[in-house]
């Protein structure tokens, strides 16, 4: 996973990010799959691919049962599109972490992202069961109450899957790389997640400024160079005698 969902407010706007995660980890773990030439690690790699698919599809249900007990309204972007995973930085249009990154680097990187994952749904589901409270206090539906009940069950699996993932990852490490301290890596790894999340929710804010401004420049400038009168000694336009000429 390239980025660790954001908490956000919106529980649906969250749990469609969280979709999109799950995915592109599960992109990631295929790539791994089809780059090692160990057949313990490739299959390993492929059951961790299907549990992040498996993911990605709980998640969306858990959507759908959050929207029918009411949490808000169906928007056209929760429609799951595919596409997204790269558009929204959650695998990289340049490349896959297994091509980037030495093995090292690489369950590093998993050995952190799944601990921080799992600590992410937790997060998820205390949202979600803090709604659920105040619904209860105001008489929630036997089927509202199923539905609750079915999500939190949906996630307590997901985060199970995401620590036995942290752990096989761990137990590679250690046995692979004995000599390095795999808390310091994790600690750096948190860090650069933060930073990640840091540069893309500013990018984002930075580009609904910037962008407008460019555009502004842009449409000034085209107006100016409409003006602009290059006369020759005979008082003649240039543009007007070759309109190709970059004069």
């Amino acid at each position: 996973m390239i980025l660790t969902p954001e908490k956000n407010k919106n529980l649906l706007e969250t749990l469609i990010e969280f979709a999109y995660a799950e995915y592109g980890s599960a992109i990631e773990m295929l790539a791994a799959a089809k780059k090692t030439n160990s057949a313990k690690l490739k299959i390993g790699y492929i059951y961790h691919a299907l549990d992040e698919y498996r993911h990605t599809f709980l998640i969306l249900k858990v959507l759908k049962n959050q929207i029918e007990n009411g949490r808000g309204n169906f928007k056209k972007h929760y429609k799951f599109n595919p596409q997204s995973v790269i558009k929204k930085g959650y695998v990289d249009k340049e490349g896959f972490l297994v091509e980037k990154l030495s093995t090292k680097k690489f369950v590093e990187f998993v050995y952190s992202n799944e601990y921080l994952a799992q600590e992410a749904f937790d997060g998820l589901k205390k949202n979600i069961n803090d709604i659920q409270s105040l619904n209860i206090i105001e008489n929630i539906t036997e089927d509202e109450k199923k539905h609750s009940d079915d999500t939190i069950e949906t996630l307590d699996d997901i985060m199970k899957d995401e620590l036995r993932h942290h752990g096989h990852a761990k137990n590679f490490y250690l046995k692979t790389f004995p000599e390095s301290k795999i808390e310091m890596a994790f600690m750096r790894e948190k860090i650069k997640n933060k930073l990640r999340l840091f540069y893309y929710k500013n990018i984002k804010f930075l580009t609904k400024i910037i962008d407008p401004i460019i555009h502004f420049i842009i449409f000034c400038f085209g107006k100016v160079v409409v003006l602009i009168d290059i006369p020759t000694q005979n008082r003649e336009n240039l543009l007007k005698i070759n309109e190709k000429s970059v004069l």
